[in-house]
């Protein structure tokens, strides 16, 4: 088959009945002869998922967070601790890193907490729930440097998934993912919207039901729609076994997300009316859960597709006011149980057994950590394996603790050696700054300075706040 000199890249799809179009991932084929001389370089992968409000983790409270002993992450070791939150992540404990001690420098409540937490930067323009960091955020400064749209390394060519979860038009919405000089960027907080622009390639599946009936009639994926467009592609003789693996990984995934997202067009046509009510009600308190784990199945898939490098996911506002039921009993708002009265401040009725909540709220927000490290660990990579290997992932949260909401101690949970960076299983307390972590993690995705040298002053106007070296292979 001849080749066509039209090199359509990372925006190729492939596109069947009713137009219809699914992305597909980068190939070698379609990358020209640097990328294919480079295709034997292992990219990392790196998210954060950002938890509200603090942590029960022993300051004020008793410590109902952290493993009792230092040292060694284990597995018997989580198990043993049934009363702590990190237990949860008890099938993961080899793949662990704990990192406690390390403070915000800048900011220390909910106004500049969150972007505190993927930037390390100092205040930048406006104040309260105004205020902006002086620089980008982490996965930014990843994205732009190890996927630049030119030598310039201005901007980047796969632009970080900026997610979120909850309603917006509270306290304070967006505040984690920033580009080059602190500029917000919106996340998304519908996994259909997310769904159709990173999975579909931004193309609506079809609502017209004649051609809904035709694929439900078939029984057909939106993979068995583009079937002849996928046999030409798979007919090249320059496509390699690498790309040839990434496409089944790929067509795989549509698949499972289809099941998952519950909007299969095989089983039963696509319901525009249905899919406007999912619409509006992906902020609900009742599907809070469900929606985490959709837009953590969309940036699972998008890293095993190669479509993203980076992602993050902030869970609720900035004073998150999620009702989370637990012990089958509808509960206050998350930060009112943070304040332990009900109130977003410090005097109102007090609220019975809010420690106890809060620690229960923090087992919720580990599930979430672990349903995304399960969905990491699913996906076996062309180059060898997981996708929970090939990266480095942060739990962390916008405060320290409940009252007062302080940026002393932030907890750091980190997930994944980074393809053989990081050694894990290790539980420490260290001193300084969480820009350590960050530059630890931009570091493990290849990122250097100028010099050769790894990334030790992200966003430091002046000094170099270090990195985690203890967690350094």
């Amino acid at each position: 088959m001849k080749r066509s000199n039209h090199n359509p890249a990372r925006r190729h799809i492939l596109r069947g009945i009713g137009g219809i179009a699914v992305g597909l991932p980068a190939l070698d084929i379609f990358e020209g002869r640097v990328a294919k001389a480079q295709a034997a370089t292992k990219p990392t992968y790196t998210a954060l998922l950002l938890q509200q409000n603090g942590a029960v983790q022993g300051q004020g409270d008793a410590d109902m967070f952290w493993p009792p002993t230092m040292g060694p992450i284990t597995t018997e070791g989580l198990a043993a601790a049934t009363d702590r939150t990190t237990t949860v992540l008890k099938d993961y404990a080899p793949k662990l890193n704990f990192v406690r001690g390390l403070n915000f420098k800048y900011s220390n409540n909910h106004d500049g907490g969150p972007f505190a937490a993927s930037t390390g930067a100092p205040k930048g323009t406006g104040s309260g729930t105004s205020t902006m960091p002086a620089g980008e955020s982490y996965d930014w400064f990843i994205a732009r440097n190890t996927t630049p749209v030119d030598a310039t390394k201005a901007a980047p060519a796969k632009e970080p998934l900026a997610l979120y979860t909850g309603r917006k038009g509270t306290f304070r919405d967006d505040c984690l993912s920033f580009s080059t000089g602190g500029k917000l960027r919106t996340a998304d907080n519908n996994p259909w919207n997310v769904y159709q622009r990173v999975v579909m390639g931004g193309t609506l599946p079809p609502t017209d039901p004649a051609i809904a009936m035709r694929l439900v009639a078939r029984r057909q994926s939106i993979n068995d729609a583009i079937r002849t467009d996928l046999r030409q592609l798979l007919a090249r003789t320059d496509l390699s076994k690498l790309d040839r693996e990434r496409i089944d990984l790929h067509l795989t995934s549509v698949r499972d997300l289809e099941i998952g997202m519950g909007t299969t067009i095989g089983p039963a046509p696509i319901d525009a009316a249905g899919i406007q009510a999912v619409n509006s009600a992906a902020t609900t308190d009742a599907n809070f859960i469900k929606v985490v784990q959709f837009q953590l199945d969309i940036a699972a898939w998008a890293f095993a597709a190669d479509k993203v490098r980076t992602a993050n996911l902030q869970i609720g506002g900035c004073n998150d006011h999620t009702r989370y039921t637990i012990d089958g009993v509808l509960q206050p708002p998350y930060h009112f149980i943070s304040h332990r009265v009900q109130s977003d401040g410090g005097s109102g009725t007090a609220i019975a057994d809010a420690v106890g909540l809060h620690h229960k709220i923090d087992i919720i927000h580990a599930n979430y950590f672990k349903y995304f490290l399960d969905k990491l660990s699913s996906y076996t990579l062309p180059t060898g394996g997981t996708l929970l290997d090939a990266g480095v992932y942060l739990w962390t949260n916008s405060v320290s603790n409940g009252p007062p909401h302080s940026g002393t101690n932030i907890p750091h949970v980190l997930a994944g050696g980074a393809n053989g960076f990081l050694k894990t299983g290790n539980h420490i307390k260290i001193t300084g700054e969480t820009v350590k972590v960050l530059n630890t993690m931009i570091s493990a995705c290849g990122v250097r300075k100028a010099d050769g040298n790894l990334v030790d002053n992200f966003n430091a106007p002046s000094g170099a706040p270090g990195l985690v070296t203890e967690i350094i292979a």
